[in-house]
């Protein structure tokens, strides 16, 4: 009985501890706009947070231009 008690209070102490982090959402960054000005590598390597510095690297590298297919090879 000592041992089914000790172990469910064990059990909600863990599921307490879990849980306890959920509520707390990193704050978002504003992605910049696409455009040749913010598209530099200066603007870009000062945006603070990696995952919108990426994003925007990405976005940047994919903008504008032509598509230019490679010549078809026989193998």
């Amino acid at each position: 009985m000592k041992v089914t008690q000790a172990l469910s209070l064990v059990v909600a102490a863990l599921v307490a501890v879990m849980v306890a982090g959920c509520d707390n959402k990193p704050a978002t960054s504003v992605m910049p706009e696409v455009n040749d000005e913010n598209c530099k590598h200066e603007n870009i390597a000062s945006i603070k947070d990696r995952g919108t510095q990426q994003a925007i690297s990405a976005m940047c590298l994919r903008r504008g231009g032509e598509f230019k297919p490679s010549p078809k090879r026989e193998w």
